[in-house]
């Protein structure tokens, strides 16, 4: 089989990268080794920038006749003390709030606009199994597809498989792996009557959780452990987990006791970040997790993803033309790569900054916390700040779509 492009993994940047080729009349399939998309617990909450993106892509709409949960703020308490607040009404931008819903109908929909084009193929139930190679360069996939083995020649491969990426393997990329001292444990309960709106973060002395709105009407919860530390957390018993949490937010007590009746209704994430240095080889690049594996903090992996699926277009089209049947070469994509690590390391770097001030630990860590998160929330510039961190490489766009 021959194709210009083919894409693993069917996830927001795998998905979202093949609607983009479609639309410019490139032949692409898309290979997703699982025979759904039925995701639990991966990136609910598409930030602003990419709700634009969907509205210029005219998938919100269909994303509209499902329902969603508006987010348009983020606060910080230290227990009932507010620390920090943003109100997206206030960014200097067409699109004023971000989305919460469940990834798979957020697949759905990308896949049933790219359905649209016939140059668009989907394949699910596809474990990609090797590269095929000529000359050193990469030209195309081998997958094993209902028992038997396939291959798919293309110029060009774009591995999109997220965090734990079996083609990074395969075209043995260096990636450099950083652990964090702390595990996160995550839990869906219903939310509380008269619950307000908003991404919630409460603090209290050495520990905290991050409470999200989850559509249809549950609140999404994250608190920290010590790395590795899942057994012990589990041999306390489950009540004593629900007092660790609830004695930072009350409110969750009685939701907590009601709905979470054993582990499995937990789930463990461990957290670490892992950067290639260089995305592309010739014939084969990455993005979105398998390049750049992000902190959850904030939730910003999938908006990244889908926005250098966004800003990889340009540079895909032009090196098919350029390059015609012949493998898209590494150097191509250096510009493409260069401008994406500056966001990227804009984002991490924030990430680290709050994921080192969420960490702290002694009452003068604490206390320099709360006074560092009220400063922080006096001054005009953190809407300048945030709206980089929500909008990305739409930051500056001013049409209504």
């Amino acid at each position: 089989m021959k194709n210009d492009v083919t894409i693993v993994g069917g996830g927001p940047a795998g998905m979202l990268m093949g609607l983009l080729l479609a639309k410019e009349n490139i032949n692409v399939v898309v290979l997703e080794k699982n025979n759904s998309l039925k995701r639990d617990f991966r990136g609910e909450t598409i930030a602003p920038g990419s709700v634009y993106i969907l509205k210029m892509l005219g998938v919100y709409q269909e994303l509209e006749k499902h329902g969603f949960i508006k987010v348009n703020k983020i606060k910080m308490y230290d227990q009932e003390k507010k620390l920090f607040n943003v109100d997206f009404n206030r960014f200097n931008h067409p699109q004023k709030f971000g989305i919460d819903m469940p990834q798979p109908v957020v697949l759905e929909a990308i896949k049933r606009q790219a359905m649209k084009y016939p140059s668009f193929h989907y394949i699910n139930g596809a474990n990609c199994t090797d590269l095929l190679k000529e000359n050193g360069k990469v030209v195309g996939v081998r997958y094993k597809h209902g028992g038997e083995v396939k291959e798919i020649h293309s110029q060009l491969v774009i591995g999109a498989e997220g965090r734990f990426s079996q083609l990074r393997s395969l075209a043995e990329y260096d990636v450099k792996k950083e652990e964090f001292n702390r595990d996160l444990i995550w839990f869906k309960v219903p939310k509380p009557s008269n619950w307000e709106e908003g991404n919630l973060i409460k603090v209290h002395k050495n520990d905290h959780v991050i409470i999200l709105p989850t559509y249809p009407n549950y609140l999404r919860v994250g608190t920290y452990i010590s790395l590795g530390d899942n057994a012990n957390t589990k041999s306390k018993g489950l009540d004593s987990f629900i007092d660790k949490v609830s004695s930072i937010e009350p409110r969750l007590f009685a939701p907590m006791k009601d709905h979470i009746t054993s582990w499995k209704d937990t789930t463990l994430l461990k957290i670490f970040t892992a950067h290639v240095d260089k995305w592309a080889k010739d014939g084969i690049i990455l993005i979105g997790d398998s390049a750049h594996t992000l902190s959850p903090i904030l939730g910003q992996g999938v908006n990244i993803a889908m926005q250098d699926a966004f800003e990889l277009l340009p540079y895909v089209v032009d090196g098919l033309s350029t390059y015609q049947n012949n493998p898209i070469p590494a150097s191509h994509f250096d510009e493409f790569v260069s401008k994406r690590k500056q966001q990227i390391s804009f984002v991490s770097g924030f990430q680290a900054r709050q994921e080192q001030s969420l960490a702290a630990s002694s009452p003068m860590e604490c206390a320099i916390r709360k006074w560092k998160m009220r400063m922080l929330d006096r001054m005009p510039f953190k809407y300048t700040v945030m709206k980089k961190l929500q909008y990305g490489i739409v930051a500056n766009n001013k049409a209504e779509v």
